[in-house]
């Protein structure tokens, strides 16, 4: 028997895990991802993802992110601060002068903690970006615009209540997939749906979708620097892009992160 508990990110839900005894390996949580993730018997609904505490020390802590359908993910923004807050409700030691090392999934970032109990993340430059036309992307009939943040998004503007983001979500020009981030700027608010690979429905909220999305906005020059982003959960995140005029350094992600349900207990 093991205890699993009950995280969000912006909305973004998640079941942590703490498995800072290494009794599993990451084969044995990618086979559960789906029996987790499933939480209609706790009366919840699905989480969006499984993190796996492995390892935590004075300001660091590493963790490993698993999608729904038991596939290892990419960088997840929301679960990052999710997984950090978790950390620290466990009992991770911090120094509040210092940023805290998170290795997610492999990869390293810099988090800070805000008196406001909001995370940041920070990003380095995207990996790439594209820009696709209408009529560059075979049966895509609005303009596309690629961005891989250690996970790969295509933002669009489009209504989520029309658009089928199903053609775009396992193009041919993508072979591992991307998550669709469709956009909607009403009243001047930023407001993103975000359909995810691996969820394969529409989130809470995507802290990755919301990085590319505001890059995005940005490089149309329909942002500033800072946007706000408004997704359907209603808790709002916050990106920050740092540039050397047209050249993007790094990126940076704040928002909220809780335990919004009590621990329930996992049948191993």
């Amino acid at each position: 028997m093991m205890e699993a508990w009950h995280y969000s990110g912006a909305g973004n839900t998640f079941v942590m895990i703490d498995d800072r005894l290494h009794e599993f390996d990451l084969d044995t949580w990618m086979s559960m991802a789906p029996v987790l993730c499933d939480r209609s018997a706790l009366g919840l609904p699905t989480a969006e993802g499984v993190l796996v505490l492995r390892d935590t020390g004075m300001n660091r802590l590493r963790a490993d992110y698993l999608n729904p359908d038991g596939s290892y993910g990419a960088m997840c923004g929301n679960g990052a601060r999710a997984v950090t807050r978790f950390a620290i409700d466990r009992g991770m030691r911090v120094d509040p002068d210092a940023d805290i090392l998170l290795t997610l999934s492999g990869e390293r970032y810099a988090v800070r903690l805000h008196e406001d109990d909001t995370i940041e993340v920070d990003f380095p430059a995207p990996r790439a970006e594209e820009a696709f036309p209408v009529g560059s992307l075979e049966g895509i009939d609005v303009d596309v615009y690629y961005v891989d943040v250690n996970s790969d998004h295509a933002v669009v503007d489009a209504d989520p209540a029309t658009f089928n983001p199903a053609p775009l979500r396992r193009h041919a020009r993508f072979p591992r997939g991307v998550n669709v981030n469709m956009v909607q700027i009403i009243g001047g608010v930023v407001h993103l749906a975000t359909f995810e690979r691996g969820v394969e429905a529409i989130t809470g909220a995507c802290g990755t979708g919301a990085l590319s999305t505001a890059l995005t906005l940005w490089r149309q020059g329909r942002q500033g620097d800072a946007a706000y982003i408004v997704p359907p959960s209603g808790r709002a995140l916050e990106v920050t892009i740092h540039h050397d005029g047209s050249t993007v350094t790094g990126l940076s992600l704040r928002g909220d992160a809780l335990e919004d349900a009590d621990p329930t207990t996992v049948d191993m």
